[in-house]
């Protein structure tokens, strides 16, 4: 039997002649006590960092994922959307496309897109998909050609591009150049009585800006048309 003593919130235990003390902020605390009152040796679980290596609910080369924080490329994260994941896995939901998502934003050059991005989407319910990408809408001609430019068609699975550089990133010129996206309740709110409304499929490394006046609308330098929505489904999005 190791001597120990259990008080309250503390725990008191000589492991290899060294007394050791820990309070209940241990991410082994309980199990600890258990080990001591059953007469087991818990001197590994005494070490810190390996309990919060194995308290990882995720874990690869580039994040960590524990009960109370993430680290990505070893500097811990703060925000909507690290909140957002510690919520789930204290419920002991799957993160996998919220990590996926994570990693995506974090190739971001804007720290304003990166810290921001997902409580954006959140709100005008644009989801992100398993592999970290996220799904918007866009409004084009009936032919398919971009509204802006008329130039530009937009048929699905097709990838359309335009050099980061030529996207305006100013969050407070809404209307600006760039490859635009918007959310549902958004699509009324654009130009034109006829056309077709296309999914889009956006990385967000590629974001480039979204207003600062809260409209679900934004740019990104590329996306991928990767379905269209039926007329009859749609109708709100050309109000006559």
């Amino acid at each position: 039997m190791i001597p120990h003593i259990v008080s309250g919130n503390t725990i008191s235990a000589f492991l290899a002649g060294e007394l050791k003390t820990i309070d209940n902020s241990h991410p082994n605390f309980e199990e600890i006590k258990r080990s001591l009152r059953s007469g087991e040796d818990p001197t590994e679980l005494f070490d810190v960092a390996l309990a919060f290596r194995k308290a990882f609910a995720y874990e690869d080369d580039l994040v960590q994922v524990g009960y109370d924080c993430i680290v990505f490329a070893g500097e811990p994260l703060n925000g909507y959307l690290s909140t957002k994941i510690l919520d789930m896995v204290q419920r002991n939901q799957p993160i996998e496309p919220w990590v996926n998502f994570l990693k995506n934003v974090q190739r971001n050059p804007d720290p304003t897109i990166r810290n921001h991005l997902y409580e954006w989407l959140e709100r005008g319910g644009m989801p992100i998909t398993p592999d970290g990408y996220f799904l918007a809408y866009k409004k084009v001609r009936d032919d398919y050609l971009s509204f802006h430019d008329s130039e530009t068609l937009n048929t699905v699975g097709s990838t359309i591009f335009m050099p980061r550089e030529k996207c305006d990133a100013n969050r407070n010129q809404t209307c600006s150049t760039g490859l635009h996206f918007c959310s549902w309740s958004y699509l009324p709110g654009f130009r034109g009585s006829s056309g077709k409304v296309v999914v889009v499929k956006v990385n967000p490394a590629d974001v480039t800006s979204f207003p600062s006046d809260d409209s679900a609308k934004g740019r990104a330098c590329r996306y991928t048309i990767v379905d269209e929505i039926k007329q009859e489904d749609a109708r709100h999005a050309f109000p006559e």
